[in-house]
């Protein structure tokens, strides 16, 4: 009888695992409605094919690529999306590569390949039509490159760092707030190119890793920079702590609500906030372990994991140290969210490559046991936060596509072309307005704070505009399964005061 393969049956899992991602990311981006961002993204740049106008919303590459694939295949929500789908490819495929290149041992690779792909924040922008998740791909590939480089012996290393280049500029392109780290990155690449060089000069290695990424950044986001009028959000972190608060708290958002009454969720939504710090604390100490009895010397694989472990803390601590500078001498705020999404790969790959380090004293082989049970924990946390239904950063959004469904009912019914409502919801609601073109419906506008008492049906927060449903007597039709929103009515107006469904 043939023995069993377990090294296979692993490799398959994994593959298995990454597989199951990429599969539920394009049912996520199916069914979730569109965002009021990626609706804006739509009308302002897409539809218009003003793809260069400098303004925040606007991230380059990602609008680029939503152009190329609607006018290739309509303004379907796959078909935005699609640039997040292809992001997400990239990224799944760069972090499975990740793992089967620090370590061999399965019960490491798993834990780090789900925290690095299934972190709920993460694998939100790896569906939304937003270019914080091709961003993430690129600059993973950046950092990819020298590990091929250095587990294949290929490519050279002049074609090395011209794809390192690439990859990073590909990133800022992307999105403006991955800058710092970029330049942290290329830092880290060129220090590392020019070590390897023979007899090329130093200069000529800096070229092949400055030049092509300095093109591409130029090529694509070159205009929108120079014409750059100005608009800041002024949104942002204004401590570490509140920065790093903000990156926690979002990945660790949420368990899935409906088994609140098991007893397993009350006990890992206890051990959640431990999580984290936990982490950290045991990296630290295997840091310091594995230093004292020189595990990280033992052979040339140990040594080159410890390379690689030091190049992503001195990345993770220069880009930061670059964002608190910006802050404490130009006062511009720290990444607050998406805006830092970026530590989130990073510092999980960091804690991956400490795991995989080589453990002599029997100090460190706890330390690393321990390391794989917290992070299995993580990664068990992770896969139960899976949702289906919303963004957690745009969760208010999330009833839209219902919210038009039931009001396309009603201007069939009844003819109903007058809607009042609040100020965030209407970029969406005229998404589908033009998906559909089967209503007569003008388009939608915004009427703060609140709209006019004239209109026949409202869609409107039932929380911030309480007192305006109350004051005009509206009867609630229609309440939104994950927010807040709800479509009210007058109670002597053409619409019945009848509870609906979409």
């Amino acid at each position: 009888m043939k023995p069993v393969d377990l090294r296979a049956i692993q490799r398959w899992l994994l593959i298995l695992t990454a597989l199951f991602a990429m599969v539920w990311a394009v049912i996520r981006a199916s069914v979730q409605s569109i965002t009021m961002d990626e609706a804006d993204t739509y009308a302002w740049f897409v539809a218009t094919s003003n793809v260069w106008y400098p303004f925040s919303n606007n991230h380059i590459l990602n609008t680029l690529l939503m152009w190329v694939s609607t006018h290739a295949f309509g303004p379907s929500i796959i078909a935005i999306r699609t640039p997040a789908l292809i992001g997400a490819a990239i990224y799944i495929g760069i972090c499975y590569f990740f793992c089967r290149s620090i370590t061999e041992r399965f019960s490491i690779q798993l834990p780090i390949f789900i925290c690095l792909t299934y972190n709920p924040f993460l694998f939100d922008y790896m569906v939304a039509a937003r270019g914080y998740g091709i961003a993430n791909a690129f600059l993973l590939a950046a950092i990819a490159v020298p590990v091929w480089h250095r587990v294949k012996s290929r490519p050279s290393l002049r074609e090395s760092c011209a794809l390192a280049s690439l990859a990073l500029g590909l990133s800022f392109a992307a999105n403006y707030s991955f800058a710092f780290v970029g330049l942290a990155v290329f830092l880290a690449i060129t220090a590392w190119a020019i070590r390897r060089r023979e007899r090329e000069p130093a200069l000529y290695i800096v070229g092949f890793c400055a030049l092509p990424g300095l093109f591409v950044a130029l090529a694509m986001c070159g205009y929108p920079m120079m014409h750059w009028w100005g608009y800041d959000y002024g949104i942002g972190a204004h401590t570490l702590k509140e920065m790093r608060q903000s990156l926690v708290q979002a990945s660790l958002y949420q368990l899935d609500p409906r088994f609140r009454a098991a007893a397993w969720y009350k006990a890992i939504s206890f051990l959640r906030p431990l999580l984290p710090p936990l982490l950290v604390v045991l990296c630290a100490c295997q840091v310091v372990a594995t230093r004292l009895d020189g595990s990280w010397r033992e052979d040339t694989r140990a040594r080159w994991l410890a390379k690689f472990a030091a190049a992503l803390a001195g990345i993770v601590t220069l880009c930061v140290l670059m964002h608190w500078l910006a802050f404490r001498f130009y006062k511009v705020p720290l990444p607050l969210g998406r805006a830092g999404i970026f530590l989130l790969p990073l510092c999980t790959l960091l804690g991956g490559v400490i795991m995989a380090s080589p453990a002599r004293s029997r100090v460190s082989q706890w330390l690393r046991r321990s390391l794989i049970a917290v992070s299995l924990c993580l990664a068990l946390y992770f896969v139960l936060c899976l949702r289906l239904s919303y963004f957690k950063e745009y969760q208010w959004d999330a009833d839209a596509k219902e919210v038009y469904s039931v009001l396309a009912r009603y201007n069939h019914q009844y003819g109903v072309t007058d809607v009042g409502m609040f100020d965030l919801c209407f970029p969406s609601l005229n998404y589908y307005r033009v998906l559909s073109g089967r209503e007569t419906f003008a388009e939608f506008h915004p009427e703060p704070p609140n709209p006019p008492a004239d209109k026949s049906i409202y869609v409107l927060s039932r929380v911030n505009q309480r007192s305006f449903i109350e004051r005009e007597k509206l009867i609630i039709v229609y309440r939104g399964r994950f927010s807040d929103t709800v479509i009210a009515v007058k109670a002597n107006g053409p619409i019945p005061p009848a509870i609906v469904d979409p």
